[in-house]
C-alpha cells in the first residue's frame, strides 16, 4: 500500500525542546512512527502531494520569517513592524491620514499572510483533507485579537475540526462573552473532541529529579505572563505560608512579566522564580523533583502542563474552570482539589490529607486517559477515516 503524505502546518525542527505549542511535535514524533504515513512539517521546503494537512489554530506561529513572494500581505508586515517603527508610521500616518494607513485597525488584523499561505498550499493539494487543531479563542487569551477571524475562515474549508475538550467544543460552537463582544463561532463539517496527551517517555517517575531541598516545593509552570494565569493566587498561598519553611513556591516561566504582580515575586522570601526552561527533558527534572503542582489559572482548554504534572505523580492545586475539571476529575478519580478564594489554605489542607491518593490517581488518568499513545491513535484512526 502506497504511503499517505501527512502534514502539520508548524514548523517542527526536533521533537525536544518546547516551541509555544505542546502539540504540534508530540504528533509529529507519534505519526513519524506510522508505517503508512510519510510526515512533514513547515520545517520542510519540498513537499511532496500531501493527502492531509493539519492546521494549529489560527497560525499565530507564523512570523515575518516565513514570508515569500506568494503569501506577503501588508497587514501582516504592519502589525509586526508596529513595535519597532511606531513614530515612523506616525509621520507616514500624518502625512497620508493614520486611518487610511490602517494604523487604528493593526491590533485588529486578521492573519492575511497565513491565510495567503494556506490558500497556496491548498491550491497545490486540492484533494488533501483538512483537519484543523483548535486551541483557546484568541479575543479570550487576549493575544493577536483579530486571528479569531483566520479562524473561522479555515474552519470553513476544514473536513474536521478537532477540540480539545468539551469545555473548548462549547466555546467555539456556542460563543462566549469577551472585552470585545461576544466571540467568533464555528459551525465545523464534523467535530470530535480528542483529549490533549503527554510523552511519558519524558514526563513519568523515574529518572533525575530536581533536588528542592525543602519538604513540599510547590511548582508552578507557565508559558504566559498573563494575569488570568493566576500568578496573585500563589503570591496569596506564599503569603499564608511564610512562616512555614516547609513550604516553598518555585516559578518556571514567564510569571515575572505578569503585569499586575509579576514585580512583587521579588519580595517574597518563600518564592523562587527559576526562569524560562525550553527542554522538555530538562523541565520533567523540576516536576519529578516537586511535591505538588499549582496551576491556578482561568479559562484554559486544556493545559498540558498539568498533564506534564500529573504523569510524573503530582497532585493539583488549581481553580475550576476551563477545561481543567476535565482533566483532574475523571472517571470517579480526582488527582486535584479546587482553590477557594475565601479560604486558600482549605485546598492545601485538602489535598495534603489526600496526597497519596491524588497521586496515585494522577498517575492512573494519564496512564488510562491522557498518554500521548492514546492521543495519537485517536488522531490516527481520524486521519485514516478522512483519507481511506
Amino acid at each position: 500500500m502506497k504511503k499517505k503524505n501527512i502534514y502539520i502546518d508548524y514548523k517542527i525542527k526536533n521533537t525536544s525542546n518546547y516551541l509555544g505549542n505542546s502539540f504540534p511535535p508530540l504528533i509529529y514524533k507519534y505519526l513519524l512512527n506510522v508505517d503508512s504515513f510519510n510526515v512533514f512539517s513547515l520545517a520542510d521546503r519540498d513537499l511532496p502531494s500531501l493527502d492531509c494537512i493539519i492546521i494549529i489554530n489560527g497560525g499565530s506561529h507564523w512570523t515575518y520569517k516565513d514570508l515569500n513572494f506568494k503569501n506577503i500581505h501588508k497587514n501582516q508586515i504592519l502589525k509586526w513592524i508596529y513595535p519597532k517603527f511606531k513614530k515612523l508610521l506616525l509621520v507616514i500616518g500624518y502625512l497620508l491620514s493614520l486611518r487610511k494607513i490602517g494604523f487604528f485597525s493593526h491590533h485588529m488584523y486578521s492573519n492575511k499572510s497565513y491565510e495567503k499561505h494556506l490558500n497556496n498550499l491548498i491550491q497545490r493539494n486540492p484533494k488533501a483533507k483538512i483537519i484543523h487543531r483548535l486551541d483557546g479563542i484568541y479575543q479570550l487569551i487576549g493575544k493577536v485579537y483579530g486571528y479569531d477571524a483566520t479562524i473561522e475562515k479555515i474552519n470553513k474549508m476544514s473536513n474536521l475540526t478537532v477540540y480539545q475538550s468539551k469545555y473548548s467544543k462549547k466555546s467555539w460552537e456556542k460563543g462566549t462573552k469577551t472585552v470585545f463582544g461576544k466571540s467568533t463561532t464555528l459551525s465545523p463539517k464534523h467535530s470530535v473532541i480528542i483529549n490533549n496527551g503527554v510523552d511519558s517517555s519524558i514526563f513519568n517517575t523515574d529518572g533525575e529529579k530536581y533536588n528542592f531541598k525543602v519538604k513540599f516545593p510547590i511548582l508552578n509552570v507557565s508559558a504566559s505572563p498573563s494575569p488570568k494565569k493566576g500568578l496573585y493566587r500563589i503570591l496569596e498561598l506564599a503569603e499564608c505560608l511564610k512562616e512555614n519553611p516547609d513550604f516553598h513556591f518555585f516559578l518556571i516561566g514567564k510569571q515575572k512579566f505578569d503585569p499586575i504582580c509579576g514585580s512583587e515575586i521579588q519580595y517574597f522570601n518563600n518564592v523562587s522564580y527559576l526562569g524560562e526552561i525550553s527542554d522538555r527533558i530538562e523541565l520533567s527534572k523540576y516536576y519529578k523533583g516537586a511535591k505538588i503542582f499549582m496551576f491556578p489559572s482561568e479559562e484554559d482548554c486544556s493545559p498540558n502542563v498539568i498533564l506534564e504534572a500529573m504523569a510524573c505523580g503530582l497532585p493539583i492545586l488549581t481553580v475550576e474552570s476551563g477545561g481543567i475539571p476535565e482533566l483532574i476529575n475523571r472517571n470517579n478519580k480526582k488527582a486535584g482539589v479546587y482553590i477557594d478564594d475565601s479560604n486558600p489554605i482549605m485546598g492545601l489542607n485538602n489535598l495534603l490529607k489526600f496526597y497519596e491518593t491524588l497521586s496515585n490517581n494522577s498517575l492512573k488518568l494519564i496512564k488510562n486517559n491522557f498518554n500521548f499513545d492514546l492521543t495519537g491513535q485517536n488522531y490516527q484512526d481520524e486521519i485514516n477515516k478522512l483519507i481511506y
